[in-house]
């Protein structure tokens, strides 16, 4: 029954992906998503708990949890994986010192047992700025190559989520990964 009513919903309505988007405080994520939406940054101010947007590309509706970076809401990421189909995790690219941080907190949320199998974009935001990670630098920091393909295919895209670089790439991805 689930099944048919998920084919009706797809013919009348798209397809629909839930992404879930996390990341440290201060990485983009809010502003990401706005570009995302309405193609404008905008003024954004720390996420306390949960943004929530539908975004319609094409045939394709997302439905994006950008949740808090904070330390206090990390609690938050594990409760959201299990009704996520992607997982978008957003790192600044130009925040050296914090990135050990986005490791750790990468690699915990990836211990999760409801988020294997589901795809992982990691967004390298903030490539705008002189001093700052390659993707290259990302990938061994955040030790990518660890990640089971398998389990977690992933991918990362470099963005300047305040300039819209990429970001067309980005949703490109996400849009692929719509059942």
């Amino acid at each position: 029954m689930g099944a048919l009513f998920s084919k009706l919903w797809e013919l009348f309505n798209g397809k629909q992906i839930e992404i879930l988007m996390v990341g440290l405080a201060n990485s983009g994520k809010t502003t990401l998503l706005n570009v995302i939406s309405d193609n404008e940054p905008g003024d954004t101010l720390p996420t306390v708990g949960v943004n929530m947007r539908h975004v319609k590309k094409g045939s394709v509706t997302m439905k994006v949890l950008d949740l808090g970076g904070q330390e206090r809401f990390r609690n938050l990421w594990l409760e959201h994986t299990k009704s996520c189909d992607v997982v978008v995790f957003v790192v600044d690219g130009a925040d050296i010192d914090k990135v050990p941080d986005a490791r750790r907190e990468l690699h915990k949320l990836l211990e999760n047992k409801g988020l294997e199998g589901k795809p992982l974009l990691v967004v390298l935001n903030k490539i705008d700025i002189e001093r700052r990670f390659t993707k290259d630098d990302i990938v061994k920091h955040l030790n990518l190559d660890y990640i089971d393909n398998n389990k977690n295919p992933w991918a990362v895209i470099p963005i300047s989520a305040l300039h819209k670089t990429n970001i067309t790439d980005v949703v490109d991805w996400l849009l692929k990964q719509s059942k």
